[in-house]
């Protein structure tokens, strides 16, 4: 329905044009008719239009980046720096000599870590601005705009220094610091954990962490949360040395998984399905053992891979292996504790909002961890030396895929192994000399002796 201003403006015209009856022909007043209905049209709907709204833009902030770098430089990386190599071992978490490496690694492979002018012509930042960016929020677990004050970096570029701070970590050191242990590893990790638990032909311990996960999208988050757990989380399967070198990490599978769940999934019982997990033969109790074991709990299946403990031991031996293998297996906790103290990041729940953000982050941690224990020459396999290129196996037939799956789940060669491994750790125990026995019973017997005079 016309409104009145539009309806007047209408009768307006056809008075004018129509009514007048002067001597213009129809044909010239239907033409004016038309245009000026048309111009009116126009105006009326220029008016009635509401008026759109001024639209924000972002403004740009002076950050002074230069000035930035500048001052990082003059804290950490001069030659007469004001924090000293211990204020930065603990900053940063890695000595000096290890992140200058990391950085000039990373400017050396991508272009996003080398210094260049952006669409304004003004240097952007550096790659240990950007390093630093990244490490900062590894090691404090602080929000993307936490740098914004320091480092003069928006929460924009902070977030895509980390991310391509762990691509670039991962595609330059993961073929090193996660790869399974070589054979001369085996023989050196052999060697210690013989050495320190008395365990001949163990590799590690295995066991699992969860990581909280709060951008958890709303229709995952059943699939994602345990009963024990206060919230959606996504589970890290890890197997560690006595030196918390972590030899094998899969993560990516939903928190309603136990740990059997997760190892029928990982990487690691396909490897030795599919034979190509590594082999180093060893003798327990003087029976040969083809290859080496993991230290699991008590919800493991009785494979041959894995040795557990006894749950309720019948005879002083099985008691001491239970003691034995429960102090042992402290390091694969020690080690997850280790990496959630080193790595804030991996304490607070996660606030990315992809899995895959998430899996970059968990790996870099750990291949930072074990490149920090190798630069502090804490780790067991200090040298490493990468094996021959050799011809690429062909892919395992079906039956030898059975075949191996066989092997695995034969459960008297588990038995076998539990038995060797209790003989042995009881001949390889410490047993304190007669004579200190006979000191410590002298000395109870002094001390009671005073007890009883002073109470005469």
């Amino acid at each position: 329905m016309d409104s009145p201003s539009s309806s007047s403006m209408v009768n307006f015209y056809y008075n004018e044009y129509f009514a007048n009856g002067d001597s213009s022909t129809d044909e010239e007043l239907e033409q004016e008719a038309v245009t000026s209905a048309c111009q009116l049209a126009v105006r009326y709907v220029k008016h009635s239009r509401r008026p759109q709204a001024e639209k924000n833009k972002r403004g740009y902030i002076e950050r002074d980046r230069g000035a930035a770098h500048d001052r990082l430089m003059k804290d950490y990386f001069d030659e007469t720096p004001t924090f000293s190599n211990e204020f930065f071992r603990r900053r940063f978490r890695m000595s000096k000599r290890l992140f200058l490496r990391i950085v000039d690694d990373l400017e050396a492979n991508y272009d996003y870590f080398k210094q260049k002018p952006d669409a304004r012509g003004a240097l952007g930042f550096t790659g240990i601005q950007k390093c630093t960016s990244a490490l900062r929020i590894l090691a404090y677990g602080n929000t993307t705009d936490i740098n914004d004050e320091y480092l003069k970096m928006a929460e924009k570029t902070t977030r895509d220094s980390l991310e391509h701070f762990c691509r670039g970590i991962i595609d330059v050191y993961g073929a090193r610091y996660l790869r399974t242990p070589t054979w001369d590893d085996l023989q050196k990790i052999y060697e210690v954990h013989n050495a320190e638990h008395g365990l001949p032909g163990m590799i590690g311990s295995i066991d699992c962490m969860h990581w909280r996960w709060d951008n958890c999208p709303t229709a995952w988050r059943g699939q994602h949360t345990r009963g024990d757990q206060k919230g959606p989380t996504i589970i890290l399967q890890a197997v560690a040395s006595q030196d918390l070198w972590v030899w094998s990490a899969y993560f990516g599978v939903v928190g309603s998984c136990n740990d059997i769940n997760v190892f029928e999934q990982s990487s690691l019982l396909e490897e030795w399905i599919s034979g190509k997990a590594p082999k180093a033969s060893f003798y327990a109790n003087g029976n040969y053992y083809p290859h080496g074991y993991y230290l699991s709990d008590g919800i493991y299946p009785r494979y041959s891979i894995f040795v557990k403990t006894y749950s309720d031991p019948i005879d002083e031996k099985s008691a001491y292996f239970k003691k034995v293998q429960e102090s042992s297996r402290k390091d694969i906790e020690r080690c997850f504790g280790v990496l959630k103290q080193r790595w804030q990041y991996l304490r607070n729940p996660c606030r990315a909002w992809s899995k895959q953000k998430m899996r970059d982050a968990m790996y870099v941690c750990i291949i930072m961890h074990n490149m920090i224990l190798e630069d502090e020459g804490k780790a067991i396999c200090q040298n490493y030396v990468p094996e021959a290129v050799q011809e690429e196996h062909p892919q395992a037939t079906m039956e030898e895929r059975v075949s191996n799956a066989r092997e695995l789940r034969y459960e008297p060669y588990h038995s076998q192994l539990m038995v060797d491994l209790v003989h042995h750790a009881w001949s390889v125990r410490y047993v304190p000399p007669e004579g200190d026995e006979e000191t410590e019973d002298e000395e109870d017997e002094v001390g009671e002796g005073e007890e009883s005079e002073d109470e005469n």
